[in-house]
């Protein structure tokens, strides 16, 4: 299908013009080290139990307290660095109908520093999303689509990878997404206005139609204001004829549009433009700016790289009427899938992909040994093969779509890249309320149970342990310390005589507590929980 009316002088054009189409550089701030796909940091959460029991009642519902910190590696299993001193932050699992896991599998996780300590961010952020990966065998799909969305010109997530444990048990490696919120926003497009601004997340079927625009939740902005949206729908649902003119004004159409190439090229049948049937459009978002016009973010791009999408019929309406009402807006397409083509030839997407399972392969094999591990080794390496077979095979089909010739292929054997050497991560990150304490290493001797803390100064530490949830379980034991100046020191307390008697039958899982009271300044804690195994 001919879409372009001097095709072969479009695309020599945008092979070469492509850069102008990039988003603002969003790299260059404190959190940039975590979202490249050439690094693996290593993430501990620790969760009290009462968490637990509440993540395996409701796991999507409220967050629930936890600990976090971080690492970084040099790219390797056994590299990791010191880790941050744990901070207070609210944890919920993540996963859609397919995805979700419980804690007890390959569970993913949504982070929020924000959540029980107000204002507290960590490098900036307010929330970490962990993808399991346990829709995609190869582990690369969501890495390989939003390099190609980004390069194009769609502001889409940045990757890096995560290995995660969680109350020292593996939990193995995740995608670490950036998070589409406020802070992402703002760092592409300016200072967010509310109102009257709204990123909206689309999801099951939601659209700018009378009827399902209800779906679309308000992630960004005021809930009960949603003239944009409004706008939006109005716009769509008119008479056909002057349907650009009249949609134009509230969607960036050649925004949309590339967005909708690199859909249907990296076979998203998951997202806004994939297909037509009722769980359809999902995984998208719509982001307004000040004067109310839309442009459309990609989100859930696991299950892509494998179904070979044609590059028109019916998906969501804006598509739809992009395609089928307007002369003016096809051509806008046929550009953007051009500037797909080229774009994906210059990215070099095999090895992209190549390099990236190459990198990871050394996580995988250390996830094996643990239990919630969803594919093998074989599947794995299967997964990154099929996927290579798509790479390969895509940009003929897109190139006969548009009546041009394909790209030459690159060339075979390009060297990858070494595993990134993330830098040191400071304990003194950007983010108020950051706590400078750290509970190091626990150990059980006798009827004694001693925990190094790493203090910012001096003053009295006290040591508690209880069994159950932090400050609401059975006291066990407690104990103090003074600190005479900054440093690590250990805190010793004696179990009492019916713990010890339990814990000669039978396993206990203890939060510990430790508080400092600095000579100047406010108390600070940190909790963790850890399991005493029978005597």
């Amino acid at each position: 299908m001919r879409v372009c009316s001097r095709a072969l002088a479009c695309l020599a054009f945008l092979l070469t013009g492509t850069g102008a189409l990039a988003p603002p550089d969003a790299a260059a701030e404190p959190a940039g080290w975590m979202y490249e796909p050439t690094t693996v940091a290593a993430i501990e959460l620790t969760l009290p139990q009462s968490s637990i029991d509440a993540l395996e009642v409701d796991p999507k519902g409220d967050y629930q307290p936890g600990t976090f910190s971080i690492a970084a590696t040099g790219g390797v299993p056994g590299s990791a660095g010191s880790f941050t001193a744990p901070i207070e932050v609210g944890v919920r699992l993540k996963g859609g109908l397919g995805s979700l896991r419980s804690l007890q599998e390959k569970a993913a996780f949504k982070i929020k520093f924000d959540e029980f300590v107000k204002g507290q961010t960590y490098l900036g952020l307010k929330k970490l999303t962990l993808n399991n990966m346990v829709q995609d065998a190869s582990m690369i799909h969501e890495t390989l689509a939003y390099e190609l969305f980004r390069a194009v010109g769609v502001p889409a997530s940045r990757t890096g990878f995560a290995y995660l444990r969680v109350n020292g048990e593996h939990f193995g490696l995740m995608l670490n997404v950036e998070n589409l919120d406020k802070v992402a926003l703002e760092k592409r497009f300016g200072a967010f206005q509310e109102p009257p601004q709204h990123l909206y997340e689309g999801e099951y079927g939601a659209d700018v139609t009378v009827g399902q625009q209800g779906k679309l939740e308000v992630d960004e902005g005021k809930k009960k204001e949603r003239t944009d949206l409004e706008a939006l729908v109005a716009a769509v649902g008119g008479d056909p004829s002057g349907w650009r003119p009249r949609v134009e004004p509230h969607a960036d159409l050649a925004q949309m549009a590339r967005m909708w190439a690199v859909e249907k090229y990296i076979g998203h049948w998951d997202g806004y433009a994939g297909q037509d049937d009722a769980f359809q459009p999902n995984n998208f978002y719509l982001y307004s700016d000040p004067t109310g016009q839309f442009q459309m973010l990609p989100w859930g791009t696991d299950q892509t790289w494998g179904e070979h999408l044609p590059f028109d019929g019916s998906a969501g309406v804006l598509f739809d009427g992009c395609l089928a009402y307007s002369a003016t807006c096809t051509g806008i397409y046929g550009d953007a899938a051009l500037v797909t083509l080229a774009a994906a030839a210059a990215l070099d997407l095999d090895s992209l992909a190549r390099c990236t399972a190459d990198r990871l392969r050394p996580w995988q094999e250390l996830e094996m040994g643990a239990e919630r591990h969803p594919y093998g080794l074989d599947e794995i390496e299967a997964g990154v093969g099929t996927t290579r077979e798509f790479i390969a095979e895509r940009p003929e089909e897109l190139a006969d779509w548009l009546g041009v010739a394909a790209p030459p292929a690159p060339e075979d054997g390009r060297p990858c890249l070494p595993a990134g050497q993330l830098p040191p991560v400071s304990e003194t990150a950007p983010g108020p309320n950051r706590s400078v304490l750290r509970l190091g290493r626990v150990s059980l001797r006798g009827r004694t149970l001693k925990a190094r803390v790493r203090v910012p100064g001096s003053g009295p530490v006290r040591l508690r342990a209880v069994v159950g949830a932090d400050d609401a379980g059975s006291s066990v034991c407690g104990g103090r310390a003074e600190a005479r100046a900054a440093g690590t020191i250990a805190v010793a307390c004696r179990l009492s005589r019916p713990t010890r008697r339990r814990l000669e039958a039978h396993w206990l899982r203890l939060t510990l507590r430790a508080t400092f009271r600095p000579e100047a300044g406010a108390r600070e804690s940190i909790s963790r929980t850890i399991r005493l195994s029978r005597r």
